[in-house]
């Protein structure tokens, strides 16, 4: 295993690769976010779930994200 690449070096790629790669990263975590808020949220702050009314988040949909915005 000692011709294994470390995870975090990189090879030098042309400029264009790397902003298709920082655009794709962005959109992906951005949908990423979009479409799993509420489980991340009851994750980080479960005390929310011990008050009542506070389940709102469990029936929230994903939003169209190819859809304009007005």
């Amino acid at each position: 295993m000692e011709n294994d690449t470390p995870t975090f070096e990189f090879p030098e790629m042309p400029d264009e690769a790397v902003i298709a790669v920082d655009r794709f990263l962005e959109a992906f975590y951005t949908q990423f976010q979009n479409r799993y808020f509420a489980q991340m949220h009851r994750y980080y702050y479960p005390e929310y779930l011990d008050f009542p009314g506070t389940r709102r988040y469990d029936d929230q949909l994903p939003l169209p994200l190819d859809d304009p915005p007005f």
